[in-house]
């Protein structure tokens, strides 16, 4: 019998280079190897499972490689080939399966079914998507391996956002989750059970769309057979974020249009505090739309019947659930205040600070103390939100509000 371990340490590390290459064995196949170079390198013989050709595959030089590493993968060399595989086949596999692994990360597979996705929604709902993934995901994920996505790193991600993003983001991820199985790239989803650990999403009074069927939506209110000053007043609220009744009750002198700034005084508003909102583009559009209808007025939405008083708050809602889309399509799906919930939506999928946020919303943030010392309205942060969420509005119209 051969005799094993024939090498030591001390051994390799005394040996010197000659004008030949010197083989040095140390058993059951393996060899160092010593070059005219002074190169030193441990080989492994063996014989081909099936051609029983001889042949020999290099484990590494020395010192980088010690003599106890390279008897452990000569170990696990002889062990594969008992099983009638080939060592170096089986290395060149593990290569590859972690070159696919590189380049197949999740990052790599969103970007392609980014691409796969463009020819199925519209380009801004896309990038919405893409956005949330942004913010959210990606931070995270981006250069984990696709095959290294299970349920405990995803739901990490998923329980620090609000009910309603966490199940959107859980689409999202899962969408791209089984693209890579259709691909290929996945045997199966590991992740296909997770929304059943998320919190469910409240229902409200004031339910909205998901924010992707706002383009249809809008299309929808273009097309309905109401008065334009409804349509009007619908998209004043969404662009300006308030309530059906402080929307409806604005009045003219409440305009600054040099500063372009409506100041709600506290009677008309929820909290009872004075709030004041920066016009965009898009609302200076709709009331120069008004002005010529009731701007002899005291309110830019008056009564249609009675032009001395604001028009009814339920007009609005009652629109959305009857006029806008057939058959009831929005009915108990999108209310006149829910409108405001589409715009807090896309703040959160864009990362807009929570606070500013809530500002636009003229939300309280905070404890009773904090709101003691803070009394900031983000007035100027505001104007910058007001005027991306009305261009936003106008693309998803189409660059046409009516």
């Amino acid at each position: 019998m051969a005799k094993l371990n024939n090498l030591t340490n001390t051994q390799i590390e005394r040996a010197k280079a000659t004008s030949r290459v010197q083989i040095l064995n140390d058993g059951q196949g393996l060899f160092l190897e010593i070059k005219p170079t002074g190169t030193k390198a441990f080989r492994f013989r063996y014989n081909q499972p099936i051609t029983k050709k001889r042949t020999k595959i290099t484990i590494g030089n020395y010192p980088a490689v010690t003599l106890a590493q390279a008897r452990k993968h000569k170990d696990e060399y002889l062990t594969l080939l008992s099983k009638g595989i080939d060592p170096q086949t089986y290395r060149q596999k593990l290569q590859t399966d972690l070159l696919a692994q590189a380049s197949n990360t999740f990052l790599a597979v969103a970007n392609k079914w980014k691409e796969k996705k463009r020819h199925e929604v519209m380009e801004l709902t896309l990038s919405k998507y893409w956005r949330s993934l942004e913010l959210h995901v990606l931070p995270t994920l981006a250069n984990v391996p696709i095959t290294d996505i299970k349920p405990p790193l995803v739901i990490a991600i998923l329980e620090k956002r609000t009910p309603d993003m966490s199940h959107r983001l859980n689409g999202y991820i899962n969408d791209i989750l089984n693209y890579a199985v259709n691909s290929g790239l996945l045997e199966y989803n590991p992740c296909m059970r997770v929304s059943a650990t998320l919190k469910p999403i409240n229902k409200s009074n004031n339910p909205h769309i998901d924010i992707e069927e706002l383009p249809a939506f809008l299309l929808d209110l273009k097309r309905a057979t109401i008065h334009i000053q409804t349509k009007a007043v619908i998209l004043f609220q969404l662009l300006t974020m308030t309530r059906p009744n402080e929307a409806v009750t604005a009045e003219w002198a409440d305009f600054d249009f040099k500063a372009r700034l409506w100041t709600i005084p506290p009677e008309r508003m929820k909290q009872r505090k004075i709030h004041t909102i920066p016009l965009s583009d898009e609302v200076i559009e709709i009331l120069d739309l008004m002005r010529p209808l009731t701007g002899r007025y005291k309110y830019v939405f008056p009564l249609l019947s009675d032009a001395t008083r604001p028009m009814n708050e339920s007009t609005s809602n009652n629109a959305i659930k009857k006029s806008i889309g057939h058959n009831g399509k929005y009915k108990g799906r999108q209310t006149a205040h829910g409108l405001r919930g589409l715009a807090r939506t896309y703040f959160a999928d864009i990362g807009i600070q929570h606070e500013h946020a809530e500002a636009c919303l003229s939300h309280k943030v905070g404890s009773a103390v904090s709101l003691a010392y803070n009394h900031s309205t983000y007035l100027e942060q505001r104007k910058e939100i007001m005027a991306l969420w009305g261009r936003f509005i106008k693309e998803c119209s189409n660059n046409e509000l009516f």
